[in-house]
Parts: structure tokens; sequence; C-alpha cells
């Protein structure tokens, strides 16, 4: 969960701007399954990066990867359920079936329908047009994303490669973000509870006039008093230590988060350095990788649709709607 709100802090800041968002259903479903195919490629190209690195550097980039994908998953989900309700998994297959069927089969009129139906102001000749102007329209800051997340992967791990001591990938994409500063409260001194536990001294009443008691009754109403203060004594010892190490383990505590803030502050000035000298190569990076998405995405469905979602039809559809919807 912490890596996905490092990763959703991080695209926060990529784009300012506002898109243009689709106000049809058929809109709304075309902008979901042609980000979903993007959000597919790019963590797709995420893990082919990460193929030539050492272990521990293409888990890092895993499982960002993962994050993305889960991010992207989630807010399409969420639009979705806004938009549909209880039957946005059933009509996103039903979408995705139509979809890629028409396209196999180059249905140049179920093209025009759906254009016309998505109100994308233009009519495409092409079902990779057609995803372009998807692309442009409603998913400018997704793309921009993508593409960007693919540049920071990219020079990240090429600086990593001659410097081993280079920032985590996770302190590497948040370094815009600052570093969290809070910490827990210091823990009040303990109460001795041997001494709140002493009772009031209570009125002095005399006792009855009346015959001596029993001296055996005396004796044993004594020593039961004195186990009784022994057992509240022996409580409240225990009670005022695990005060004192609850106190202690609270203050060890406070310690380590105050190193680990100290040391994560450390890393992201670190980033921050590092990237303002490769600035030029994370955007060079950023808009070739911009490029790559826009002509696989766009491309046929071979090559884009069916083979992230294992076919066309309904077999697409329903691989589309279990990894937007899990089971």
């Amino acid at each position: 969960m912490k890596t996905i709100c490092i990763l959703s802090l991080w695209l926060v800041g990529l784009t300012t701007s506002i898109a243009a968002s689709p106000s049809t259903e058929a809109g709304v479903l075309l902008a979901a399954y042609t980000r979903f195919v993007l959000a597919r490629e790019v963590h797709a190209q995420a893990l082919n990066l990460a193929q030539p690195l050492p272990e521990a550097d293409a888990r890092q980039i895993a499982d960002q990867a993962g994050a993305w994908m889960t991010a992207e998953t989630e807010q399409l989900r969420t639009q979705l359920d806004a938009r549909f309700g209880e039957g946005a998994r059933d009509r996103f297959a039903e979408f995705v079936s139509s979809y890629t069927a028409a396209e196999g089969t180059n249905d140049l009129h179920y093209l025009g329908r759906l254009a016309g139906d998505a109100q994308l102001g233009e009519n495409p000749l092409e079902f990779s047009a057609l995803r372009r102007l998807v692309l442009d329209k409603w998913l400018a800051d997704s793309f921009a994303a993508g593409g960007q997340l693919l540049g920071e992967m990219q020079t990240w791990a090429d600086l990593r490669s001659k410097n081993p001591h280079t920032p985590p990938l996770a302190a590497w994409l948040a370094r815009a973000e600052p570093v969290a500063t809070t910490a827990p409260a210091t823990p009040a001194k303990p109460v001795n509870p041997l001494a709140a536990a002493e009772a009031d001294v209570p009125e002095f009443i005399p006792p009855p006039a009346g015959p001596p008691a029993n001296p055996m009754d005396a004796f044993a109403q004594s020593r039961a008093e004195k186990r009784d203060r022994a057992l509240q004594d022996a409580q409240a010892g225990m009670q005022q230590m695990a005060m004192e190490r609850q106190g202690a383990e609270q203050e060890y505590a406070a310690k380590k988060m105050a190193e680990a803030q100290a040391d994560a502050e450390a890393m992201r000035a670190q980033a921050q350095k590092l990237a303002a000298v490769e600035q030029e190569a994370i955007d060079q990076r950023a808009n070739s990788w911009m490029g790559r998405l826009k002509n696989i995405v766009s491309a046929t469905v071979g090559a884009a649709t069916g083979a992230f979602t294992g076919g066309i039809g309904a077999e697409a559809g329903r691989q589309a709607a279990n990894a937007l919807f899990p089971p």
C-alpha cells in the first residue's frame, strides 16, 4: 500500500492540465478500455526494462510497475462503477467483446457507429486511428504519465548500473515529495502506581463498646489483610514495570523514526541532485517512450488489444473484465 501511495503522489505532480472527459456511455467505455490497454503496455515495457538487471533492481522496477497497474485499474474500476453501478463489470466485458470482434473483422460500420456514439468529433477510418484519437483527446495525462514513468525507470536503471549507491527506485520517484516529519508524541513520565494506589486515610470511627474480640479471629484477619496488601503491592509493581517498559519502547520507536526520516531526507536530496543532472536525459527518454507507446497502443488488434486480453470477442471481454474486476 505504501508503494501505491508514493506512486500516486508522484503521478499527481506530473500534469496540471485538466484533460477532457467522455460524456456518453460509449465514450466512457472506449476511453476505459483504451486506458486499460495503455496501462498494461506500460506495465509490460517496465518488466522488459527489468529483465537484464540484477535481481534486486529488477524487483524494484517490478514492484513499481505493479503499483502503477494497480493504481490505474483501481481508478478505472471506480469510474466505471460510478457510471454503471452494479452492471459495470458486464458492460465493460460486453464492450470489449464487441470492440475486439469488430476490429478483428475490420468492421468499419461498427467503427463509424462507435465514433459517433462516443462523440469523438471525428470519424476515423481505422481502428488504430480511433485509439490514437482517444489517446490525444481523453487520455493525454495518463499517456504522458506512462511515458514519464518509463523514462524515469530507464534513467534510474542506467544510474544504478554505474553507481550502486543510487537511491532506491521508490525514493527516486518520490524525490519531489517532502518527507513526513510526524513523530510519536514523547511519552509522559509514568506515575508511580504504588503511591497512587494508596487509599486515603479513612475517618476514625471508634469501635463499639462490648466484650473484647476473639484473639484468634483478630490474628486471622490481620494475616488476611497483610496478604491483600502484599498482592496489591505486587500488582502495582508489575504495573509500574509495564509502564516503564512502554515508555522505553515508545522512546526507542521515536528515535528509530527520526533516524528513518533523516535517511529518507538524505536519499531524497541525493535523488534530487542526481535527477537535476539527468533531467535532459529523463525528458528525452520520456518523449521516446510516449512515441513508442502511441505506436503500440494504436497498432493492429493483434499487436495491441488481443495480445493483452488473450484473444478477441467473448474471450477478450472475459479476460479484460477479470483483470479489471477480479472475481
